[in-house]
């Protein structure tokens, strides 16, 4: 026989046995004998008793920061607009 013990709602670990263990109370397993698709990490549904590959997002990709040197030539044309505004009295 082949269980999936289900841990907030997922196949925790698929193991096989003879027979069900009779473990705590507390710890659900499921048989899924035959059900080879089934594998660790999975969806359980409790209410359907079905299981579901998990949908995983596509990660959102982050912003890329300024190399070193477009910092650099950022300030400096800051610093140089500053002073073109200071030499034609616009500061």
């Amino acid at each position: 026989m082949k269980f999936a013990q289900i841990l907030y709602d997922k196949a925790h670990w698929i193991f096989e046995a003879k027979e069900k263990p009779d473990f705590a109370p507390n710890i659900i397993l499921v048989d899924i004998t035959g059900r080879n698709d089934i594998q660790e990490g999975w969806d359980y549904n409790s209410k359907t008793g079905e299981f579901t590959a998990p949908i995983i997002s596509e990660p959102i990709p982050e912003e890329s920061q300024p190399t070193i040197e477009e910092k650099i030539l950022a300030e400096n044309q800051y610093q140089t607009m500053l002073l073109e505004l200071n030499s034609a009295g616009g500061i």
